[in-house]
């Protein structure tokens, strides 16, 4: 009974299963478990170092890879599914680094790859470069300063430079190396040499560290240097007897400007220069412009060559060779003493030595023809000058050319006065000016020669005076002549006095009394206020003609 109970189950239990799965879709039973197909996995160790901290990546990857092993040979290791992975490493170094590629398929299908690397605190080191210290034609000097070195060593530095390249680099273009014992923020002048002259360059520094990393400064424009250009004014040039003006033209300082200008002239070379010639400096030229200079002391009618010059860094530079010749003097027999104040010239260009010596600082003022600096301003108070006695002072005969500009007349001033200035002694000649005392408005000028005086104080004096009109701070001539008995005065070229019946027919020799112009004596000074210029003095009476021609000079 059982049995058939049974039956009757596995059979309904059959016909149900039919019956559900005839009710439902198709389906196919799991058919038998088949192995995993893995390739053999490849690939590279790529690393992206920023210091001690890398960015690691497996490049160039084929196969199947289904994780990393990393081992960064610092003794630290992590596995990854992906192909990166980052690692900072405590100190600097050089490590091995191993990466596993694995996969599901087992050890037979592992590939280990391996890659040394080294990584540092380095980074890249900084430099600058100041603004040149010194550039000549050819030449300039640079500081560079290394600030930081980037934590590694400073394999090299220096500058480079181009004058094409906007951003010049060692190796492509012209480089001075610095020395490797420099310090950090110390300035080391570096020099780049053999440059062409008035040429730009495009300069820059730069530094290299262990980590072979490169830095650079700021680009620095530098030009060289160029020579200054000076030439000379040939239609400016005009000669007297004894000076001449000539005209000087500075073109370009040139860089570095020059240190000293000015014109050389000689009459005896015809390429005159600073070394065989006479030299005058020129002050703060103006450029492009014709800068008069004065030449001094020359011979009469004699031919002159001179040229510009100009000193600079570089050496000298001349212009063109000019010429002058200096005028005849007409009234140069027997001088004595000749001194013009040209350009502040105190010599006598007689060749006796008379030569001026100031007392109390007078100073220098315009001449009669606007000359700057080429008369004597005397200050009325206290400021005079003199020539020192000698027997060319003595003459027997004697005619003496002066010009003034008194400031004002108010009061008694000597123009000239030869005695000792301590007690009046030793008196041989003098003039002087002052108020007229008979014609309101008008000066008069007293000039005076010793005879018959057996050389005593006060005694013997000859006086010729002479009345006139004058206008102040205007220039005047007056001039003595002397000789035998007779002696004349000329004022403004025009002769206002004659006396020919002198009680003598020479001069008392007095000797030891400075030729005093300005001041009478100690006692009596008498100090003349205004200028004085031109003093020639001769030992013969010079002619009315040629007293005219001192005036027309």
């Amino acid at each position: 009974m059982n049995r058939f109970y049974s039956s009757l189950y596995a059979g309904l239990s059959l016909l149900l299963l039919g019956t559900l799965l005839w009710a439902c879709e198709p389906w196919d039973l799991p058919g038998r478990k088949v192995k995993r197909n893995c390739e053999k996995p490849s690939g590279t160790i790529e690393a992206s170092i920023q210091q001690r901290q890398v960015s690691f990546s497996i490049g160039s990857s084929s196969g199947t890879i289904d994780n990393v092993s990393w081992d960064f040979g610092n003794g630290s290791s992590t596995v990854t599914t992906g192909l990166t992975a980052m690692q900072t490493y405590a100190t600097s170094g050089t490590y091995t680094v191993r990466a596993t590629l694995a996969n599901s398929c087992g050890s037979s299908s592992e590939t280990t790859i391996i890659r040394s690397l080294t990584v540092s605190d380095a980074v890249a080191p900084s430099v600058s470069l100041q603004d040149p210290t010194t550039v000549s034609l050819n030449s300039a000097t640079l500081p560079v300063t290394i600030t930081s070195t980037g934590n590694a060593t400073i394999t090299q530095y220096g500058i480079c430079y181009s004058t094409t390249n906007t951003q010049p680099e060692p190796g492509k273009d012209a480089t001075v190396q610095g020395p490797l014992s420099a310090s950090v923020n110390v300035a080391v002048p570096l020099s780049a040499t053999a440059l062409s002259s008035n040429t730009l360059y495009y300069v820059r520094a730069f530094a290299i560290n262990s980590a072979i990393k490169t830095a650079f400064s700021d680009v620095k424009m530098v030009r060289t240097g160029a020579n200054p250009v000076v030439s000379i004014n040939t239609n400016a040039a005009t000669a007297a007897i004894t000076s001449a003006t000539v005209g000087f033209v500075l073109a370009s300082p040139g860089s570095p400007a020059a240190v000293e200008y000015g014109i050389c002239y000689s009459s005896t070379t015809n390429a005159p220069d600073v070394t065989n010639a006479q030299t005058v400096q020129v002050s703060n030229p103006s450029i492009g412009a014709n800068t008069t200079v004065n030449l001094t002391n020359l011979t009469p009618n004699t031919m002159y060559n001179y040229r510009a010059y100009v000193k600079s860094s570089s050496g000298i530079i001349y212009s063109d060779v000019s010429s002058f010749k200096t005028q005849i003097d007409t009234v140069a027999q027997d001088l004595i003493a000749s001194v013009s104040f040209t350009d502040q010239s105190l010599l006598d260009a007689s060749g006796n030595n008379n030569n001026a010596i100031l007392v109390n600082n007078p100073t220098f003022t315009a001449d009669r023809k606007g000359r700057a600096n080429s008369a004597i301003m005397l200050n009325g108070t206290g400021s005079y000058f003199y020539m020192a006695e000698n027997s060319t002072l003595r003459p027997t005969t004697l005619s003496i050319s002066i010009w003034i500009k008194p400031t004002t007349v108010d009061r008694r001033m000597q123009i000239y006065n030869k005695s000792r200035f301590s007690d009046g002694s030793a008196e041989m000649y003098s003039s002087l000016i002052k108020p007229s005392e008979t014609i309101a408005g008008n000066i008069t000028i007293n000039t005076d020669i010793k005879q018959n005086s057996n050389c005593q104080p006060g005694v013997g004096w000859q006086t010729f005076p002479i009345d006139s009109k004058l206008a102040v701070n205007t220039w005047h001539h007056v001039v003595l002549t002397y000789s035998g008995r007779s002696a004349r005065m000329y004022y403004d070229g025009a002769l206002l006095a004659t006396t020919d019946d002198l009680p003598a027919s020479s001069l008392d020799q007095c000797p030891g009394g400075d030729l005093k112009f300005g001041a009478q004596s100690q006692q009596i000074p008498s100090y003349f206020y205004g200028a004085l210029d031109d003093i020639r003095i001769y030992k013969r009476a010079i002619t009315q003609d040629e007293v005219k021609t001192l005036y027309n000079q």
